[in-house]
């Protein structure tokens, strides 16, 4: 009887203990974000999700949690502005709050627009125009990114991801309004190499062994 009713409370105590984990894992612990436009009615993304428009004050506070899958960009748009684009590399503890800005500019009037269409042999590569961030590359390894033709000129572009090469290319064509400049940008994956074990570890056991078989003999 009592092994029996030992056996009810262990059960029931690996249970409730099931249980918390899976509260602790779906409640999760909570970080903020405070993305700083500094102009309000602006709509803010991380990765495609809408997490809110900035209020009168410029700012927009975005709770996530801290156990979840991070985000890594963040957009910050509204009419009559340039898109603000921005990478997010700094993941808030339990109750800290990390603060992203994103200044945009007035969009310039009449500026016409011309397009580059990057394409590359890897989905979400980080792509840069100059130092500045211009997104990340979908699932067909392409970006397309809009530029006003009467603006200074981007001359180099880079892309960029966790275990390949960084490309590094020039943009020697610039696009007419309406018109579509082509770009590549081919990835090498970084070779892993394994380190390569000694055989003498294992030979000195067998060795070893092959002496306290001998030792034994002799004495029996």
């Amino acid at each position: 009887m009592i092994r029996k009713t030992f056996t009810i409370l262990l059960s029931a105590a690996f249970l409730v203990s099931m249980a918390a984990a899976m509260t602790g894992t779906v409640g999760g612990d909570i970080g903020y974000y405070t993305v700083d436009a500094g102009i309000d009615g602006a709509d803010v993304y991380f990765d495609d999700d809408l997490k809110g428009v900035t209020g009168a004050d410029g700012t927009l506070t975005v709770d996530v949690y801290v156990t979840g899958t991070p985000y890594t960009t963040y957009k910050v748009e509204k009419q009559g502005y340039e898109t603000y684009s921005g990478k997010i590399t700094d993941y808030p503890a339990e109750g800290q709050i990390v603060t992203l800005t994103a200044t945009l500019e007035p969009q310039m009037i009449g500026g016409d627009k011309g397009y580059y269409k990057l394409t590359t042999n890897v989905p979400d590569a980080n792509v840069y125009f100059g130092n500045d961030f211009k997104g990340v590359t979908g699932e067909d390894g392409t970006l397309t990114i809009d530029i006003y033709t009467t603006g200074t000129p981007y001359t180099t572009y880079k892309v960029e991801k966790p275990g390949y090469t960084t490309y590094t290319g020039t943009l020697a064509q610039h696009p007419a309004s309406g018109e579509i400049v082509q770009i590549s940008a081919d990835l090498v994956m970084i070779p892993v190499t394994e380190p390569t074990q000694s055989p003498f570890p294992v030979a000195g056991i067998f060795g070893l062994a092959a002496v306290g078989a001998l030792l034994l003999s002799r004495r029996a």
